[in-house]
């Protein structure tokens, strides 16, 4: 399954966070894939991962899908994130390492190429 995002999600998620980047996109195809498995829009969601730029990006993007502040962030290694919805159920979405590693060691000028890879590519691709 590919978690697809609009336009206007992009734009907003870009608005919220200055730039277009990876981890920005990640954040919403992470979102999107959760309220996909959950069935409705989670009600919040904690954040494993380096506690540094550019893998904190990842919280804007999440931010703009849930609607909400409620992300907690947490030291961890990779890139991981946890959902909950109102009924209670839970959902773990995990960045496969090796993207994480690329993303997060990539230069600056390739910011904008790696978002759009992320973009095109599809939740197996992606996650673990």
């Amino acid at each position: 399954m590919a978690s697809l995002i609009d336009k206007e999600l992009l734009e907003k998620a870009v608005r919220l966070h200055g730039h277009l980047g990876p981890f920005l996109v990640l954040g919403l195809k992470m979102s999107l894939r959760a309220k996909e498995i959950l069935g409705e829009k989670p009600e919040w969601c904690g954040v494993e991962t380096v506690n540094c730029k550019p893998y904190l990006c990842v919280v804007d993007g999440i931010k703009t899908v849930i609607e909400s502040d409620i992300v907690t962030v947490k030291e961890g290694e990779g890139l991981a994130a946890k959902y909950g919805g109102a009924d209670g159920k839970e959902v773990v979405i995990r960045v496969k390492k090796a993207l994480v590693k690329k993303y997060a060691e990539g230069p600056w000028e390739k910011c904008e190429e790696y978002a759009h890879d992320v973009i095109q590519s599809n939740d197996k691709q992606l996650f673990e």
